[in-house]
This record gives structure tokens, C-alpha cells and sequence, in this order.
């Protein structure tokens, strides 16, 4: 076989693994895509069948969803502190694991880590999953739902941006897809961002919609309850730290989250 032969035959080769290679990673793009929908759709379903949230609250979660893990309940980040859906971190994450082992549900599961998520809003978020099941079911309900999940409950880096950005994709993305519309009527609608959190020590009225606030015995909800404020009370912040306010209710000293509290 003559040096020219040997090379066209080569570069056939090399051509033929290419497209092979192409072709692989195609149908590997487009497995993915399906699956990141059905554990969207599977998602959706679970919180508005199971948690009772309507479409707008359930956008808003599912746009904070997908920056967290894309939909993959096995996702881990942080060099492994990080998991699952919600991409719970550190003590979250073994809590997670802990509720799932002690209800024999799987923890790397949608449906054990939505459970588990359902759980931890009802006794940890109260006043969050408040918000989202009174969430108005419009592209303005979308954003504020969106923001206020990424705002309270994920609360990453570049808090305040992010939430925008979720708020953002919750009502341009999320709510027009299942509610039904179509174009970007419903995300014509004009949103505005709900009030920060306060940051600064002072004079404060608990704003919980009607619930409780935990008061915990450090600044996070890792750290345990040790009283409960109602809503409308007046407290007296003396330092905040990591979104959570110094109090002394009662003569229990403690740490409020600073989302559920406005200026008196």
C-alpha cells in the first residue's frame, strides 16, 4: 500500500470515529434534556398535587430548582457538602439524609427530597410557605415567588441579584409554560422585588402573615428553636449575622431571621 493510500485510509478512520463521536454525544445532549423535563414536570406536579401550591408559587420554586441542580436530585456541589435538588448544604444535608432514612424514603429520590423539602417548609419556613400558597397565580405571583424562595430559603452568594434572576425566569419562563400562554404576554406583566431584609440592629414589628417566628438559639436555622415570637410583636435587634437578628424575647436570648421582621 503506497504512503498516500495508508493516509487516506487513516484520515477516513479518524473522519468516521468524529461522527460516531458527534452522533453519541447528540443523543447523549438530547437523553439529558429529557430527562432534566421529566424531573421538571415531575417537580411541578409535586407541588401543586402534593404541597397544594398553585402554578405561580410552583414557578417560582421550579426557576430556583434549576440553577441549584438542573433538576438532578443526585447533583453534588461544594466538593460533596452540597446535595440534591435543592443542593442542601453541610447540616442541611445530613438532615435531609437523616428524614429520609427515619420515613424509608430514598434521600437520593425526587420524591424523598421533595418530601423532605415539603416537611422542612412546614416546620422550618412557616412563614415562607405562607407566602407561596397566598402567592397571587399571575407573572407578578411567578417572580415573587421566585424571589422569595432564593431570597429565604436557598439565600447563595449575590443574594440580591440572583433572586432578581429567579424571580425573573420563574414568571418569564416558568408560569407562561404552565399556565398555559403563550409568547411573552404574561411576562409583560410588571413585578416588582420585595423589600430586602433588613441589616442593620434596631427597632423591629415581626411581619409573619399571621405565624409564629422561630427564635433559635444562633444565626440559622440549623441552630435550635428555643421560643417563638408572634406576629406583630415589637423586638429590639442588637446585631445581625448571616440574615438573622440578636433578640431578647422574654428573657430568652435568641436569633430571628431578619426576612420576617419590618422597621417599627
Amino acid at each position: 500500500m503506497t504512503e498516500t493510500k495508508r493516509s487516506s485510509k487513516a484520515l477516513r478512520i479518524v473522519v468516521a470515529v468524529l461522527l460516531a463521536v458527534l452522533m453519541v454525544s447528540g443523543i447523549f445532549a438530547t437523553m439529558l434534556r429529557s430527562h432534566a423535563s421529566t424531573n421538571e414536570e415531575y417537580c411541578y406536579n409535586f407541588l401543586v398535587n402534593n404541597m397544594g401550591l398553585n402554578t405561580a408559587a410552583a414557578a417560582g420554586l421550579l426557576a430556583n430548582f434549576e440553577q441549584e441542580s438542573s433538576f438532578n436530585p443526585s447533583l453534588s456541589g461544594d466538593s460533596g457538602s452540597s446535595y440534591g435538588l435543592c443542593q442542601w448544604n453541610k447540616s442541611r444535608k445530613s438532615a435531609l439524609i437523616n428524614y429520609c432514612n427515619s420515613n424509608g424514603l430514598d434521600y437520593s429520590s425526587l420524591y424523598g427530597q421533595l418530601s423532605y423539602l415539603y416537611y422542612e417548609l412546614q416546620n422550618e419556613y412557616p412563614s415562607l410557605l405562607s407566602t407561596l400558597r397566598s402567592t397571587a397565580n399571575n407573572s407578578s405571583g411567578a417572580y415573587n415567588a421566585g424571589y422569595r424562595f432564593c431570597y429565604d430559603f436557598e439565600r447563595p452568594a449575590s443574594r440580591e441579584s440572583k433572586s432578581q434572576s429567579r424571580g425573573s425566569s420563574a414568571s418569564r419562563t416558568y408560569f407562561p409554560k404552565y399556565f398555559g400562554t403563550t409568547g411573552n404576554n404574561a411576562a409583560a406583566t410588571t413585578t416588582t422585588a420585595p423589600a430586602p431584609a433588613p441589616t442593620q440592629p434596631g427597632n423591629y414589628v415581626v411581619s409573619t402573615g399571621g405565624s409564629n417566628l422561630n427564635v433559635r438559639s444562633g444565626p440559622g436555622t440549623s441552630y435550635t428553636e428555643v421560643a417563638k415570637v408572634t406576629d406583630g410583636t415589637r423586638i429590639t435587634v442588637t446585631e445581625v449575622s448571616n440574615g438573622f437578628g440578636h433578640v431578647n424575647v422574654g428573657g430568652v436570648d435568641g436569633w430571628v431571621s431578619m426576612s420576617y421582621v419590618k422597621a417599627a
